[in-house]
């Protein structure tokens, strides 16, 4: 009996540390933050974009039209997976796509990086936290573009669609009476980009009368928002 008692707590203490062992092992994995930039070739993303346009010259104008980006192809260098993307534009309903730019994207464990004319700009920097942030410009001679993270986890409304879980990439987002400047960026997680927007606006300093009332005299506002997408379910 105390042979049989002994081994009992043997092997009790064994079961006890593996159980542990699975609940520190559990408790220390961390989600794929990639998830917010899934990418493989097919992949496609159809955005309905509004540019507005001011200028001192002529009165403001607006116009709306499509942006596709497309995986059209992806290859190896170095151990490095390279996908190409092939953005679209269509001016209209009744007009055919059109491709406007090629450019490349990878992504590995610590960042995404795209290519556009031999740019690389750093998208979105891992792990995914409020304390993050980088340089968009890191590996160009551009000016330095501080990028950081907001609202990790979040629902987002794009038109009449709410993803559920999103963050925000959120970079120069300043208002004075002279201009206005934004940058904004948010992902959905495992369907890649849903909203964009840049602005940058000028204002009225020509006169007294116009001064700090917010009379925009130059500058643009470009939003891009999610309308179609193989990975939307």
């Amino acid at each position: 009996m105390c042979l049989k008692s002994s081994l009992y707590q043997v092997s009790l203490l064994v079961l006890i540390n593996l159980g542990f062992g699975c609940q520190s092992a559990d408790t220390s994995l961390t989600p794929d933050d990639s998830t917010y930039f899934p990418i493989q070739t097919g992949d496609y993303w159809i955005y309905q974009v509004t540019q507005e346009t001011y200028t001192l010259t002529s009165a403001p104008t607006t116009r709306t039209y499509q942006i596709q980006q497309k995986i059209s192809n992806s290859y190896t260098q170095n151990g490095q997976v390279f996908y190409q993307i092939e953005e679209s534009i269509k001016p209209s309903a009744q007009s055919d796509w059109q491709i406007n730019a090629i450019r490349t994207v990878y992504k590995n464990l610590s960042e995404v990086i795209s290519q556009d004319n031999n740019v690389p700009k750093v998208q979105m920097l891992f792990p995914i936290a409020a304390s993050t942030n980088w340089n968009l410009n890191t590996y160009n001679a551009n000016p330095d573009t501080v990028l950081h993270y907001q609202n990790a986890g979040s629902p987002f409304k794009v038109g009449s669609q709410t993803f559920d879980n999103t963050v925000s990439v959120l970079g120069t987002n300043d208002s004075t009476l002279i201009n206005q400047q934004k940058y904004s960026r948010v992902y959905a997680q495992n369907i890649g980009l849903v909203y964009r927007e840049n602005t940058s606006l000028a204002y009225c300093q020509s006169s007294p009368d116009c001064i700090g009332k917010g009379i925009i005299s130059a500058g643009s506002r470009q939003k891009w928002s999610l309308i179609a997408s193989n990975r939307l379910k």
